[in-house]
């Protein structure tokens, strides 16, 4: 595989550009942001978290061409501040061993949030007077310098021990940023050696958020926005990321701060894994509440919203790798249709899928489903000509897997065989009516992944033809780096395909003006590849367990291909894409292997931050929890990337499944007794209650091709 140094799509990072420039779409997400409310957001790694904070930030909205292109700092009114944690406060910087620093207080842990909350105020005010300065240079804000000697003449009075930090007192906004800096450096370093109790006399004397808001106050009431009519006045939003840095104690004491801020101070707080119960605070009886917060997962957005913005940041992508004279677009509305996902991928369904399964197989199996599949469309011509009609206008496309499924159906709700003959095809006369009755064609609609995988796990298919740009969407699953990722392998097998010199501009050119759909095969192709590299991948991070890790992953993914397209379980069709695992934890008094559950909590963790594994809060996966009584239980399937190298669908999975930690510990344990491969079969044998005995998979570790 070449390795295209004018790929457009790398690197994946989607703020970053290949010449250093970031790139950043703004989203609508990004505009509930902006909002008065403070914003805890919440996604895995690569969701766009940091560029929807950057976003709404003043060093981009003042300097980054591609935004703007879209917004001005003048459309907002607040000024963005951006910190990154644990940039600003060290690992040292760490609540254990306060009690033997204070031993005569009585509540150590309080004096604990007084300390790192100062440690944020201080990062929070030194970066808001850069800003104002910066943008003051940059004609962007404006205040008189007397306002600017009278607000650091203030707050050198009202903390006189600020003085103690530097060799002559502050006077400007940039003096009294540096003297800020200084501290926070000064109260890393106490920490790492020990010296806090002595240090923290030093410190400016104040209760937690009463700095932060003392000088923001005066600040807002002295520098205005510039805008096209008149001046206007400012509030502050702190945006805060990779706040999962941060410990319980030091998260507590930022829900306080939020929970004491008001106007004209407001936050973002943005933490890669999944929504958490933040909502602790040092307050008493005063957690943080939605009145004081906005929650905001981006593992769950609109999968409208989603394919927006995929469409929004490729168009972005190629617009920006075309030299500049190039670029006449002007508008945002332009910019995002400038490479039209559907145009250029199209869209693939269930149905076709099959068909190309089909006209590639000489299996009997091929040619009695075709069989079946026109005896259905002719029954349903006789009662539904309008319904068959939009067969005939798609290219002669035949409803391959509402036929597999109803022979496969044996009249009850969820009944389901594992074969069928040739009384099964005759039966289909009497299905006429599937596409006038709305409630059973959308119960049949709900199981067309279910009939795709049994199909193609029956015909011994090496590969699902995927391509199209509804399951390059599905596969990123809420990821623009993942997204990017298969555009970019996409891109890498157009260009083996069509022989081109990857260091030849206008190839590139020739890629991103085609209005041309890109072949099946080559989407096909880039799909596999980059499910295959996903996988390949884990063996090279060096941040994570990768022997433990990978091992788990192997193992639930055979398990979750098992358990979606095992031809001799009809469970197949019966349950809709099983995968959400649900791993149970017996309550802490009955717990006596505590050891293998922390290791098992360990490994889950590792791949939870890698984004291996997507968190799943579902009705169905609660509802299984608490008919069982579970003190608690993680509810997970994999990510969707993972679906074409171990074969189950591509829209992940829904289904809940029971595991142990017990059963995950022999997994994760014991590679020289059971490889991943060999446990996903017993446990596919013992999923739900159906007993131990193994049921009979045609598969091998290498599949056959037919």
């Amino acid at each position: 595989m070449n390795d295209y140094g004018l790929n457009p799509f790398r690197p994946t990072r989607w703020e970053h550009h290949r010449d250093g420039r970031p790139l950043i779409w703004f989203t609508s997400t990004a505009e509930e942001l902006a909002g008065d409310k403070s914003v805890f957001v919440y996604g895995g790694r690569g969701v766009g978290k940091t560029t929807l904070l950057k976003a709404i930030c003043w060093e981009d909205l003042s300097q980054n061409e591609s935004l703007r292109l879209q917004r001005k700092l003048a459309d907002f009114q607040h000024l963005g501040i951006y910190v990154r944690f644990p940039d600003h406060v060290s690992a040292s910087m760490s609540h254990h061993g306060w009690e033997a620093q204070f031993p005569r207080s009585p509540n150590p842990v309080l004096e604990y949030h007084r300390f790192f909350s100062l440690a944020v105020e201080l990062t929070c005010a030194e970066r808001a007077l850069d800003a104002c300065h910066s943008l003051r240079v940059l004609g962007s804000v404006i205040y008189q310098p007397s306002q600017e000697l009278r607000i650091v003449e203030d707050c050198a009075t009202e903390y006189p021990e600020i003085a103690t930090f530097s060799n002559q007192a502050p006077r400007t906004f940039l003096e009294l940023a540096r003297v800020f800096r200084i501290i926070v450096r000064r109260m890393n370093e106490a920490c790492g050696r020990g010296s806090v109790a002595a240090f923290v006399e030093t410190l400016p004397a104040r209760e937690p958020y009463q700095l932060l808001s003392f000088l923001m106050e005066r600040l807002a009431e002295s520098v205005h926005l510039v805008t096209q009519f008149e001046p206007r006045s400012i509030s502050f939003k702190f945006c805060l990321d990779d706040c999962e840095a941060l410990s319980f104690i030091q998260r507590k004491s930022l829900n306080t701060l939020v929970r004491l801020s008001r106007a004209p101070i407001s936050w973002v707080v943005s933490s890669v894994g999944s929504v958490q119960d933040d909502s602790d605070t040092f307050i008493e009886a005063q957690p943080l509440t939605d009145a004081d917060r906005r929650v905001l997962s981006l593992d769950s957005r609109d999968t409208i919203d989603f394919k927006a913005l995929c469409q929004s940041v490729v168009s972005l992508r190629l617009l920006f790798s075309l030299p500049k004279d190039q670029r006449t677009l002007t508008s945002q509305e332009e910019i995002s249709r400038f490479f039209d996902l559907d145009q250029r991928l199209g869209s693939r369904d269930v149905n076709e899928m099959m068909g190309q399964l089909v006209s590639r197989s000489h299996r009997p199996l091929a040619a009695q489903v075709k069989s079946a599949a026109e005896h259905l469309l002719r029954a349903v011509r006789k009662i539904d000509p309008r319904t068959a009609r939009k067969f005939d206008i798609k290219g002669g496309r035949l409803p391959y897997y509402e036929a597999y499924l109803l022979l496969h159906w044996r009249g009850r709700e969820e009944a389901f065989s594992a074969s069928f003959g040739p009384e099964d095809i005759a039966r289909l006369d009497q299905y006429g009516t599937i596409y006038s009755d709305q409630a059973f064609n959308a119960w049949i609609r709900r199981k067309q992944q279910n009939a795709l995988l049994h199909f193609a796990a029956s015909l011994r298919a090496r590969r699902i033809p995927l391509a199209g740009a509804n399951v390059v969407i599905a596969l990123a699953d809420s990821s623009i780096r993942d997204f990017l990722e298969v555009m970019g392998e996409i891109f890498e097998k157009y260009g083996d395909f069509h022989k081109l010199d990857s260091n030849d501009p206008a190839n590139l050119a020739r890629f991103v003006t085609s209005r041309s759909q890109i072949s099946a095969q080559i989407q096909n192709d880039g799909i596999y590849s980059a499910s295959e590299k996903y996988l390949d991948g884990i063996a090279a991070r060096s941040e994570i367990d990768s022997d433990v890790v990978g091992r788990l992953v192997n193992g639930l993914g055979y398990l979750t291909a098992f358990l979606q397209s095992n031809p001799g379980d009809p469970r197949v069709f019966g349950a809709a894409e099983r995968g959400v695992f649900l791993i149970d934890y017996p309550p802490a008094s009955s717990q006596t292997r505590e050891d293998e559950y922390a290791f098992v909590q360990a490994a889950f963790k590792q791949a939870v931050l890698a984004g291996y594994f997507r968190i799943v809060e579902t009705p169905r996966a609660v509802r299984a929890v608490q008919a069982d009584n579970v003190s608690k239980a993680l509810a997970f399937r994999l990510h969707r990337r993972f679906a074409p190298h171990f074969r189950f669908s591509y829209r992940g999975a829904y289904e809940a499944v029971r595991l142990t930690p017990n059963e995950i510990s022999q997994l994760c344990l014991k590679p020289e007794e059971l490889s991943p491969f060999a446990w996903a079969k017993i446990m596919a044998g013992m999923a739900g209650k159906f007993g131990d005995a193994q049921i009979a998979l045609p598969f091998r570790e290498l599949h056959d091709d037919f």
